[in-house]
C-alpha cells in the first residue's frame, strides 16, 4: 500500500500586520526594569493610518531610539496585546532618508492639530518627482528640524507671525504659485513647487522663543534663512547621495537665491526664470493678504496701521 504525505500548510499572513504602514514615528517612549539583565521598552507610535502602543524586552538600550524618530517594526509572530500594548520583537531606527516615505503622513497630532494643513502639505509633496521627494526627506529627516519647520512662525511681527505660521504661508505660496504657472510653457512646475516648499524652510532655525517672545537666533542674525536652506540642500545631497538633474538643481537654487534690484556687489542674480518670478510674486501676495486680513475692519473703511503695509488697509465693502 502506497503512502501519501500531505504538505504541511504554511501559516497565513496576518491581515492586521499587512494593512499597517511600514514606517511609524515614535510619539513617546519609556523604559522600565524587568530584572537585572533586561528592560521593558514601551513606545507610542503614530502614522496617519494607524496609531498603536508597542512593547518589547531588551538587554541593551538603543540610545538612538527616542521621541520623534522614524522606525519600522520587527514583529514577534502573530501580534498579541498585553496590557494595552502589542508585544513585538523590537523597533528599528531608520537612519537614512527614504525617498518613498511621505513624511507628512507621520506628523503626530500633537505637532499639528489642524490636520487640513498636513493633508495639503502631503498632497503637494506627492506631486514632486522622486528626486525632489528624496531631497525634501533628506533635509527634514531630523525630527527636531521638521518640528520647527511645521510649528514655527514665518516672521517676527509681520505676516503669519503665529504658531504654524511658516507652514501656513508655505502652503499658500506653493498652491498660488502652481495656479499662476498653469498654462505657462516657460514654467517648470516641479522646480517651482520644490522652491515654494523650501523658500522659507530656513526659518526653522532663524527664530526662537526668548524672554520677550519670538526673537532671532544667532544663526538668524548672522546667516539668515536664505543661506541656511542652501546649506541644508548641499548637505542633504552629499549625505544621501541624491542624483538631481543639473537643470532642476540650478533652477531650484536660482529660484531660492535670486532677488530683483539687488546690488551687483552682493553676487545675487536677477530672476531669470519664470519659476523665480512666480515664486517671488506668490510669496509677496501671501504675506500681503494675511496682513491685510488681520488689520482690515470687519466692514467697509480703514483698518489698523501696520508698518509692513505702510499704512492702514481699506475695505471698499459690498454695494447693492
Amino acid at each position: 500500500m502506497s503512502e501519501y504525505r500531505l504538505p504541511i500548510p504554511t501559516a497565513a499572513p496576518d491581515n492586521v500586520v499587512a494593512k499597517l504602514p511600514p514606517v511609524f514615528r515614535v510619539q513617546s517612549i519609556s523604559r522600565l526594569p524587568l530584572d537585572n539583565h533586561c528592560v521593558l521598552n514601551r513606545a507610542g507610535l503614530f502614522h496617519e493610518r494607524a496609531s498603536l502602543m508597542v512593547e518589547w524586552p531588551s538587554r541593551k538600550v538603543d540610545v538612538r531610539l527616542g521621541a520623534g524618530c522614524l522606525v519600522s517594526i520587527r514583529w514577534l509572530g502573530r501580534p498579541v496585546s498585553l496590557g494595552g500594548a502589542v508585544r513585538i520583537s523590537r523597533l528599528v531606527v531608520l537612519g537614512r532618508p527614504e525617498a518613498s516615505l511621505d513624511l507628512f503622513q507621520t506628523i503626530p497630532t500633537v505637532w499639528v492639530k489642524e490636520r487640513t494643513l498636513v493633508r495639503r502639505a502631503s498632497a503637494l509633496w506627492q506631486r514632486l518627482p522622486v528626486h525632489f521627494q528624496h531631497l525634501f526627506n533628506a533635509i527634514f529627516w531630523d525630527s527636531r528640524r521638521l518640528h520647527r519647520y511645521l510649528v514655527g512662525a514665518s516672521s517676527l511681527k509681520g505676516h503669519h507671525s503665529c504658531v504654524h505660521g511658516n507652514l501656513w504661508h508655505t502652503l499658500e505660496v506653493a498652491e498660488q504659485a502652481l495656479k499662476m504657472a498653469q498654462g505657462q510653457p516657460l514654467a517648470c512646475p516641479e522646480v517651482l513647487l520644490m522652491a515654494a516648499l523650501l523658500h522659507d524652510a530656513g526659518k526653522a532655525d532663524e527664530y526662537r522663543l526668548g524672554y520677550s517672545g519670538l526673537e532671532l537666533t544667532t544663526r538668524g542674525k548672522l546667516v539668515g534663512h536664505r543661506n541656511t536652506i542652501i546649506e541644508w540642500i548641499a548637505a542633504a545631497i552629499a549625505h544621501a547621495r541624491i542624483a538631481l538633474p543639473e537643470s532642476h538643481y540650478l533652477g531650484l537654487i536660482h529660484a531660492l537665491t535670486s532677488a530683483r534690484g539687488a546690488p551687483d556687489w552682493l553676487g545675487l542674480r536677477e530672476p531669470c526664470t519664470l519659476d523665480a518670478v512666480l515664486l517671488s510674486a506668490a510669496d509677496r501676495l501671501s504675506g500681503q493678504i494675511e496682513l491685510m486680513a488681520r488689520h482690515s475692519p470687519p466692514e467697509a473703511g480703514f483698518g489698523r496701521f501696520h508698518p509692513h503695509l505702510r499704512g492702514r488697509p481699506y475695505v471698499v465693502g459690498a454695494t447693492f
